[in-house]
């Protein structure tokens, strides 16, 4: 959360500070930068063409033609396939995707608590809803899916309490502290002239503080010349402790300070410092591999098929055009005159004098059924890269009479590949964004006061998105066989129902499935139910048995014992002499 916001969105104090250590640092993290981005250059040719900002002069010409390199568009399809996939199966606008809990599941089966955390939640989605949340996360899906690392930066918002913003590769630099968690986060953009007057020197008072602004910047301003393009570096980092006042915790002493700067300039000032009390941004990475920082991704692993795919459509493409419009020959006897070789067109020749037309140089019969076998192979090893075959299996499927079973079956088995980079996404992405959701809620006053229960107890996060239900079907599964291989057990041997705990099973199998704890009832519920079910069931018993007895008297009292039967004789009644 920003303590001081460089957008006027609270008192500003004094920039101060050199901006020459900051510039330094940019640089060096800049550089080794340098060694991926060829790489991401590659990506995003022949990938998404529209991301990436790597030069300078890339900025000034975002809307110039960039996708000179892609003629079969599949890799970028299954990239926009795979980020919808992300998107609705992690962190859908259209259901539930987490749920707040506690580390004590018998606190849960209390009333009070349930209804707490079940309007938190509520809140928590509603700030999420109402700001650009989910337009962000599917920009990182798409960013992840391409490039490996796609940070997003969050700050406050008065209107929706929170906003963030993606970037996108080469515009930004990342580091990492001791235990391999990123810390530091630096931006390279470019700002309007009049953009920077509005941000940082114009203060909330109406005075204006010009401090770190160039000479050249002035003049432009002087001049009139407001929509001139500025590059400004932004770099957040941790403080160092020497150079925090501990006892202190204002905007010069947070744990983290956030630096802008103009790149040139004859100066040492910086346009703004301010501070965070948390890391104001999440670095979700696809995979990381010892020793590197900036993620590996599908991307990278599809990029040699995604190249081959584009040679093999224009090499088809070049077969038919020579099929169609193969070269030609003709005598030279022709040359100057009119001819043609349009459909319809007249070239005249005399055969009388050796005359000769047209025709082909060489005949081209190209096998286009082993080159369709070819790329099609190519664009199905690129889906699978992307994991489009598995957001898309309904789509893709040439069977209509394909059970739900069997696609359930399919999808498990191909979500378990997922399940490490759910589990990063998870530690790197969702955890510290709930974190900061529920904190900005908390300070906004927008959360209800809490039960005297949860005094001091630690919440926790459970996601219930479709992927992570996904990822524990494997254990829904096995509750389900052992239930039935019980079931066929019992008909032989009814003692093996005395090994089940059917509520036990039936909260596990409730809670791996995502279910609201709402839906079951509570534990002391659920047994005065069964022992008021166990009174009525007594009642009726005795019902039937005073009926029985009753019904047993009605026949005895109209029995005929004068004649003799068979109960006269039980009576020892014998015949009247």
């Amino acid at each position: 959360m920003p303590i001081i916001n460089p957008g006027n969105l609270g008192d500003n104090i004094p920039p101060y500070g050199k901006k020459s250590s900051i510039l330094r640092r940019y640089t060096k993290l800049e550089n080794e930068r340098t060694t991926w981005r060829n790489h991401w250059m590659e990506i995003s040719d022949y990938l998404l063409p529209r991301r990436g900002r790597y030069l300078f002069e890339a900025q000034n010409s975002r809307g110039k033609k960039r996708n000179s390199k892609i003629i079969d568009g599949t890799g970028t399809q299954a990239i926009r396939t795979m980020a919808a996939g992300m998107m609705s199966g992690m962190t859908s606008p259209a259901r539930p995707w987490f749920r707040f809990g506690t580390q004590d599941p018998d606190m849960m089966d209390r009333y009070e608590v349930k209804e707490w955390l079940s309007g938190v939640e509520r809140i928590c989605r509603s700030i999420l809803q109402k700001s650009n949340f989910y337009n962000s996360v599917y920009t990182i899906y798409a960013e992840l899916g391409a490039f490996g690392t796609a940070p997003l930066y969050r700050q406050r918002s008065f209107d929706s309490v929170i906003r963030f913003r993606p970037f996108t590769a080469g515009e930004y630099v990342i580091a990492e502290d001791h235990t391999g968690k990123v810390d530091t986060l630096g931006r390279s953009f470019t700002m309007t002239v009049s953009q920077i007057i509005e941000k940082f020197v114009i203060q909330p008072n109406g005075r204006e503080d010009w401090t770190g602004v160039s000479r050249a910047t002035k003049k432009m301003w002087n001049e009139k010349s407001y929509d001139e393009l500025v590059p400004i570096i932004h770099l957040i980092e941790p403080r160092r402790k020497s150079d925090r006042d501990m006892r202190r915790y204002d905007a010069l002493n947070m744990p983290f300070k956030s630096c802008y700067l103009e790149q040139g300039g004859e100066n040492d000032e910086m346009l703004f410092v301010g501070g965070y009390k948390t890391f104001p941004a999440y670095i979700p990475r696809w995979d990381v591999l010892p020793g590197d920082i900036y993620g590996r991704s599908p991307g990278m692993d599809a990029l040699g098929d995604v190249k081959q795919l584009q040679q093999q459509q224009k090499r088809k493409a070049q077969a038919i055009d020579k099929m169609v419009n193969p070269p030609m020959t003709a005598p030279t006897s022709l040359r100057g005159k009119p001819s043609s070789v349009l459909p319809g067109g007249t070239t005249y020749v005399d055969p009388l004098q050796g005359g000769q037309g047209f025709s082909p140089a060489y005949t081209v019969t190209p096998r286009l059924n082993d080159m369709m076998l070819d790329i099609q192979e190519v664009q199905e090893r690129i889906q699978r890269g992307f994991y489009a075959d598995l957001f898309a299996m309904m789509i893709n499927s040439d069977r209509r009479n394909i059970t739900a079973h069997e696609v359930s079956v399919k999808q498990e088995e191909k979500l378990v590949l997922l399940g490490p980079v759910l589990q990063r996404l998870n530690i790197e992405l969702l955890d510290p964004l709930l974190d900061d959701v529920f904190q900005f809620a908390l300070e906004a006053e927008l959360l209800p006061d809490p039960p005297d229960a949860l005094a001091g107890v630690e919440l926790r996060v459970e996601y219930i998105s479709l992927l992570a239900q996904a990822q524990q079907a494997v254990a829904a599964s096995a509750i389900e066989r052992a239930m039935g291989f019980a079931g066929n057990m019992v008909a032989v041997f009814p003692d093996v129902a005395d090994n089940i705990d059917q509520d036990e099973a039936m909260r596990q199998y409730s809670e791996i499935l995502g279910n609201s704890p709402d839906l079951l009832r509570d534990s002391n519920e659920v047994e005065a139910i069964r022992q008021q079910r166990q009174q009525q069931q007594q009642m009726m018993e005795a019902a039937a048995m005073a009926q029985q007895g009753a019904d047993s008297a009605k026949v005895l009292s109209e029995t005929d014992t004068q004649n003799p039967n068979a109960l006269t004789d039980l009576l020892g009644r014998g015949e009247t002499v």
